[in-house]
């Protein structure tokens, strides 16, 4: 039975949404919720008092096993982890329900200005300047990728955390997320894969609407980064080239691409790959819609991993990585209304490997240099 048991946890009270929504995505740095309370402890002007004021927030799901009872705050997979936002009640409803939505704590490095005294950062990785800077509010960074130092990285007056780790971001191919308990996550594409896969007539998952979308128009037969050297003076120092090739694209089509800071010819070499393998995995997409939040083996699904998807009707047979999930629930706990909306994108979009069963359609190939060292 897919039907979860969802509980939200604010003031050290547990509530039962009548419907939820939640989303989390590798495109996001906070994920978000949207939900519809009502208690027979209280009343609707009680709720909006309990709600005021941003309270913390967590939100958990626990798959039923038939017996819809409310778990305690800490019962079920932690989903969410953030503050309540926005409230909302109606007089006409005659349900007596109040909409409440919010985010994961990560919202305010997304939202505020960071407080650092400098605003410089000398010899320190990705992690560690971020790190710093999320500091004060209380927020932690993890991170699945492996930093290298950089010489020098300033952040502006009165910019945001992710303002900087964008820039930090497109420097070195990674993602800015966030985790269920409310962290700052650096990621790019995970090599775990979730049981079970997407096929006509499959039921792990049970799959009710599947659409999928091969774009080449993002693609170039040439990806030319030109950049400035940090150090060095001979013209082959100063003066940095490389480039990364897709032979699927057989006409002339160039993209130069000019990095407002100075690179090193490494990262110019890595950066050309990594927008190749990005415009490339990016054309390849899908919508799949599934019954239920969890895999075949009971795992949430989580926005970074990979799932089979064996569909020759839509052009897809090999690893797909879940971009984005929306996880809703609705009606009545026989489980046709417990849904998860999975974005599914070819792993190179995020640095990933395209693996074996990398065969949708035929202009996928890329040169040797693509996909492990992007």
């Amino acid at each position: 039975m897919p039907f979860e048991i969802v509980t939200l946890t604010v003031g050290g009270l547990a509530l039962r949404p009548q419907t939820i929504s939640i989303t989390a995505s590798m495109e996001e740095a906070a994920r978000s919720f949207d939900a519809k309370l009502k208690d027979g402890r209280f009343t609707r002007a009680q709720l909006l008092d309990l709600l005021a004021g941003s309270p913390a927030v967590t939100i958990r799901a626990a798959a039923s096993d038939g017996i819809a009872t409310v778990p305690g705050p800490m019962g079920g997979d932690l989903m969410l982890t953030g503050h309540v936002e926005k409230r909302q009640a109606r007089l006409a409803s005659d349900e007596g329900e109040i909409s409440a939505s919010g985010r994961s704590k990560t919202a305010d490095a997304v939202d505020g200005s960071h407080e650092h005294t400098t605003g410089e950062f000398k010899d320190k990785d990705a992690k560690a300047i971020l790190s710093e800077l999320v500091q004060p509010m209380r927020l932690e960074v993890e991170s699945d990728v492996e930093h290298k130092p950089r010489k020098i990285v300033r952040a502006r007056p009165g910019e945001t955390p992710f303002k900087v780790a964008e820039r930090l971001a497109r420097a070195e191919g990674f993602s800015i997320t966030d985790t269920p308990e409310g962290k700052v996550k650096l990621a790019k594409a995970s090599t775990r894969r979730h049981a079970g896969g997407i096929q006509p007539g499959g039921t792990s998952p049970a799959c009710i609407d599947l659409s999928a979308t091969h774009d080449d128009s993002k693609r170039a037969s040439e990806v030319k980064v030109k950049a400035q050297a940090p150090d060095g003076y001979a013209p082959t120092a100063l003066e940095i080239e490389e480039s990364a090739t897709d032979p699927a694209i057989t006409r002339r089509r160039l993209r130069v691409i000019t990095p407002p800071e100075a690179v090193t010819r490494e990262e110019a070499r890595k950066r050309a790959k990594w927008h190749r393998d990005r415009a490339a995995g990016k054309g390849v997409t899908a919508s799949a819609t599934v019954i239920g939040w969890r895999d075949a083996a009971g795992q949430i699904w989580t926005p970074g991993w990979l799932i089979a998807v064996e569909v020759p009707d839509v052009g897809l047979a090999q690893d797909m990585m879940i971009e984005s999930v929306t996880f809703s629930q609705s009606g009545g706990d026989d489980g046709r209304h417990t849904l998860a909306e999975l974005s599914l994108v070819d792993p190179r979009a995020y640095g990933g490997k395209g693996g074996k069963a990398a065969q949708s359609g035929k202009g996928w190939g890329l040169d040797k240099t693509g996909g492990d060292d992007s």
